[in-house]
């Protein structure tokens, strides 16, 4: 079996066992973001999943659609929006509303005004519920992600066009959006650049906070990991772009190892 399908597979069994784990912790402890990482955790597997069964047996549209629904859209979206449970203080809201209309840039500056024009509304909207019910932004911001989510799947499995061509024909190949029109593409960055910024930021700042006030090292360590742990997956689909591939399902694979350590580490000192 090739080293491709075989990291891949690790990586989907890892995140499933991790979904699992967050899912039982939201069961016993009631905490609404350990549903939400378990929703996250659940599209990584699925991702991850549908790469190892592509590299293994050949990708097909359906598996293809189904990779780019669960990891273009699905993975850091809702590991974000999970964050925003953890810290739910008016200033953080601000940088997600920061980071949700940076992330309609792309679509703009492309000329997806349909798309850009949406998330911006989202970003009023965030920030009009930030400024009257700050209590209630996290899941404010959850109930756009699964309105969004849905509209989302309804457009790619109804209208999106794929050219077989550019699909990968080897497990050495890197999966991509490529294969996809230019409007399906212009859906992600609302979705990914968004989530992936909001989780770094959730775990630096958490980070920065246990420094200043001399807290547990081990709480320290573990939000390292779990900023680390997002960065390293995006670093290795940008360095696709200029080439380099031969890490990228191995960094898959080490982000999600360091995100479920750190959390690991998190849950011994909570």
């Amino acid at each position: 079996m090739h080293p491709n399908v075989l990291l891949t597979a690790l990586t989907s069994l890892i995140a499933l066992i991790f979904a699992a784990l967050m899912a039982h912790r939201f069961v016993t402890r009631q905490q609404p973001y350990y549903l939400v990482w378990c929703l996250g955790m659940l599209w990584y597997a699925i991702a991850t999943g549908s790469e190892a069964l592509g590299a293994a047996s050949g990708w097909s549209p359906t598996l293809y659609k189904l990779w780019y629904l669960s990891g273009a859209i699905g993975v850091a979206a809702y590991l974000g929006a999970g964050t925003l449970f953890l810290h739910r203080d008016p200033p953080f809201g601000s940088l997600a509303v920061i980071c949700v209309l940076g992330a309609s840039v792309p679509a703009l500056a492309t000329n997806h005004l349909d798309i850009g024009f949406l998330g911006l509304g989202s970003a009023i909207l965030l920030g009009v519920v930030l400024t009257f019910r700050p209590s209630r932004f996290a899941e404010a911001a959850t109930a756009i992600l699964l309105v969004a989510s849905v509209a989302a799947t309804y457009r790619i499995l109804t209208g999106a066009t794929i050219d077989p061509t550019l699909l990968p024909t080897s497990p050495e190949q890197i999966v991509s959006g490529q294969a996809f029109d230019a409007d399906t593409r212009a859906l992600t960055p609302p979705f990914n650049i968004a989530g992936a910024l909001i989780l770094i930021l959730g775990a630096a700042l958490s980070a920065l906070q246990i420094l200043r006030n001399r807290s547990v090292s081990t709480r320290l360590m573990a939000n390292v990991l779990i900023a680390v742990g997002a960065l390293i997956p995006s670093v290795a689909s940008g360095l696709t772009r200029f080439g380099v591939t031969s890490v990228f399902f191995a960094g898959e694979l080490l982000g999600l190892v360091c995100i479920f350590v750190g959390f690991l580490l998190s849950a011994r000192v909570s």
